[in-house]
């Protein structure tokens, strides 16, 4: 079984943070476009799949996926 990677919906990100101080390896971090403050993943080939920042986003924004899932640019 292949490990899962976060993966945070834009759509559905309203950019609270939350997520950020959740993520244990510091893997998350806000990003800028259209005016609009959203939380991504940087580096999502070191995320472990944890659910810590799945868990706290109170938008269901964050959802973990296979690393082959998703893979979508930011909008």
């Amino acid at each position: 079984m292949t490990a899962q990677i976060a993966h945070i919906d834009p759509t559905r990100c309203t950019g609270c943070g939350r997520c950020i101080s959740a993520c244990a390896l510091g893997l998350i971090e806000f990003e800028t476009r259209d005016w609009k403050k959203r939380s991504v993943v940087q580096d999502p080939e070191r995320c472990t799949g944890c659910g810590d920042c799945a868990e706290r986003c109170p938008f269901s924004a964050i959802s973990l996926i296979e690393p082959h899932q998703g893979r979508r640019s930011p909008l």
